[in-house]
């Protein structure tokens, strides 16, 4: 029986976890969390974040305050939101892998005085200014005082990209958060007979409602407490814990679906819902297997800014539906929530009119943390909505259609990202005079105006920005094209983005047919054989499904840290051939990596 998280009583103080709590007392010995060879019962989880939860009382956590989380997936991590929840202080998920210069910026703009974290990153959280680091694993405590939060208090702030070069952290109430998880576990019937699946970043808003709502209705939860994207591992996941339920972006799911074809789908066989979000979908990309007598799985789609609890609308796919659209649509609203379509004056026009999309309900947030100016421009205080910048229309029978942006925000791996972060990052290089950063085919490509390299533009950007946020491709121009206006022609310089790699046919060499695939994955001819596959454009996922079809083709079972060490396609065959080692150490790993100047490349989720 699904005990919903939502219940009459749960807008009072104190109520986000009490579901979970009642399935601590009832069944304290279930499995609750899983993450690599490690596990935790609903009993021990709970006594944990209760000891963790006074701890953090002790310190001044309480509702008002936001404690950083600096960990990855993990069963600390698990332990460190359900703490931070029962002390009635909000969270803000910190990724440690961030250069340090954003991992500073984000604690003072949050006001995080404390963070929790592991041992061996104290001194990198408390570099970034927090006065205080607790390790999770060691922290102790007596069980927390009534934590007096209220619906109206925040739960977490997620930070996300700014056009003004920084980024900045929009808050969630608690009360807004308690409709998703009721709407999400009630609209997809989740019970304790299901098993969540995690892959995504402990920073990405559509991650939240995965780590909570598995341990509200009873269920299972599953991490992926791997540091890079591999289909064999994720797949493996799936398999043997039975998964029912994985949420991730377009892009990272499609591989998945891929590789698990030629065994006509007995991988993902398990699934009963894929929740897919941050990037429009391709039903020619799932149609196969969403057809297939082995997938009894339904697709959702989801949509919804950071700003406003990460989903206010949705669109159930299955087999019997997926021509009823000649596009994916947004769908309709969830409960409780209310989405209108705008003029520029956000007056509402009539339905099939093309429009600002605009949210009100229990799904708006609280704003960007201090930062009341932006906050103002964002949110229509006096008619309590949020102005997303996406260009929609509603249908006569009321379902929403997506048109695209209004302004230079592009999602890229799902990521919302505003390109004028970018371009403010790289204008602050001595040897940039001017940039411009532009999102196509789903990767970003930088045009620079100045006397220096990609390479010495990617290590400054590194550490200034997430890996995400670094482009792939950089093009050097002494001119942009311009508008009539005198404005930068972002259109035409996207047209004339070609590759400049020729379209031959390659040789039969393996160096021949390895440029081959890499043009059939990256959807682009490559020629060059010394050309680094990062710099084409490939992302860790591009790299999944390289690993999954060099294995088909060469027949070898090569580790991916084989690819990052050989990042051309001459390195690579030199590796695959028959005379080379067919394993190697991971010292050899680390030294081949170093060569290929990728030892601190961090891998985009």
């Amino acid at each position: 029986m699904i005990l919903s998280p939502l219940m009459p009583e749960a807008l009072s103080a104190d109520a986000l976890l009490r579901a979970f709590e009642i399935h601590a007392a009832s069944t304290p010995d279930q499995t609750a969390v899983i993450a690599g060879n490690a596990t935790l019962s609903y009993g021990d989880l709970d006594s944990r974040a209760n000891r963790l939860a006074g701890h953090l009382q002790a310190l001044g956590a309480r509702p008002g305050v936001f404690v950083g989380i600096g960990l990855n997936r993990s069963i600390e991590l698990i332990v460190a939101l359900l703490a931070v929840v029962k002390s009635g202080a909000a969270y803000v998920p910190l990724d440690p892998g961030y250069p340090a210069a954003r991992l500073a910026h984000m604690v003072s703009t949050a006001g995080l005085d404390l963070v929790l974290s592991r041992s061996d990153l104290t001194t990198l959280f408390s570099e970034a200014g927090a006065k205080t680091v607790v390790d999770v694993a060691s922290a102790e405590g007596n069980d927390p005082v009534t934590p007096y939060a209220t619906p109206d208090d925040s739960l977490y702030a997620i930070f996300t990209s700014g056009s003004t070069g920084q980024p900045k952290a929009a808050s969630v109430f608690r009360k807004g958060f308690a409709n998703l998880l009721n709407w999400y576990a009630t609209e997809l019937s989740l019970g304790a007979e299901d098993c969540t699946l995690v892959i995504s970043s402990p920073s990405f808003d559509l991650t939240q409602k995965n780590f909570f709502t598995p341990l509200l209705t009873g269920g299972k939860l599953v991490l992926d407490d791997g540091s890079n994207y591999d289909i064999s591992r994720i797949s493996k996941l799936i398999l043997d814990h039975g998964v029912t339920l994985i949420n991730c972006t377009p892009s990272v799911f499609y591989p998945l679906v891929d590789a698990a074809a030629s065994g006509s789908y007995t991988a993902l066989a398990s699934l009963r819902f894929a929740i897919l979000g941050g990037e429009p979908i391709s039903i020619p990309r799932l149609r196969a297997w969403l057809e297939h007598p082995n997938s009894r799985a339904e697709v959702v789609n989801t949509y919804g800014p950071t700003e406003c609890t990460d989903i206010c609308a949705f669109h159930r796919l299955h087999r019997e539906n997926l021509d009823l659209f000649p596009f994916v649509p947004l769908g309709k609203e969830i409960p409780n929530v209310t989405v209108t379509i705008r003029d520029e004056d956000l007056a509402t026009i009539p339905d099939g009119q093309l429009g600002e999309l605009c949210i009100a309900g229990a799904g708006l947030g609280g704003g960007y943390l201090n930062d009341s100016e932006r906050t103002t421009r964002a949110f229509a205080l006096a008619g309590g909505i949020y102005r997303t910048g996406d260009l929609a229309r509603r249908l006569p029978c009321g379902t929403l259609e997506f048109r695209g942006r209004a302004d230079h925000q592009v999602k890229v791996n799902g990521f919302r990202i505003e390109l004028g972060e970018i371009e403010i990052a790289l204008d602050q290089h001595d040897a940039v005079r001017e940039a411009v950063v532009i999102a196509k085919d789903g990767r970003l490509i930088a045009h620079i105006k100045g006397d220096t390299s990609a390479a010495a533009l990617k290590e400054h950007l590194a550490t200034r920005l997430p890996a995400y946020m670094v482009p792939s491709e950089f093009h050097f121009t002494e001119t942009f094209p311009l508008t009539p206006n005198g404005k930068v022609d972002r259109l035409a310089l996207a047209e004339s983005n070609t590759s400049h790699a020729s379209s031959k046919t390659h040789d039969d060499t393996l160096t021949g047919r390895i440029l081959t695939l890499w043009s059939e994955v990256l959807e682009r001819p490559v020629s060059d054989p010394e050309a680094n596959f990062f710099d084409l454009g490939g992302t860790s996922i591009h790299l999944a499904v390289v690993h999954v079809r060099l294995r088909e083709l060469t027949g070898r079972d090569l580790a991916i840290t084989d690819l990052f060490a050989c990042p051309s396609a001459k390195t690579l065959a030199a590796f695959l051939s028959p005379q080379a080692p067919a394993a190697t150490s991971a010292a050899q790993d680390r030294a081949r990596m170093q060569r290929a100047g990728l030892a601190n490349f961090r891998r985009p989720r």
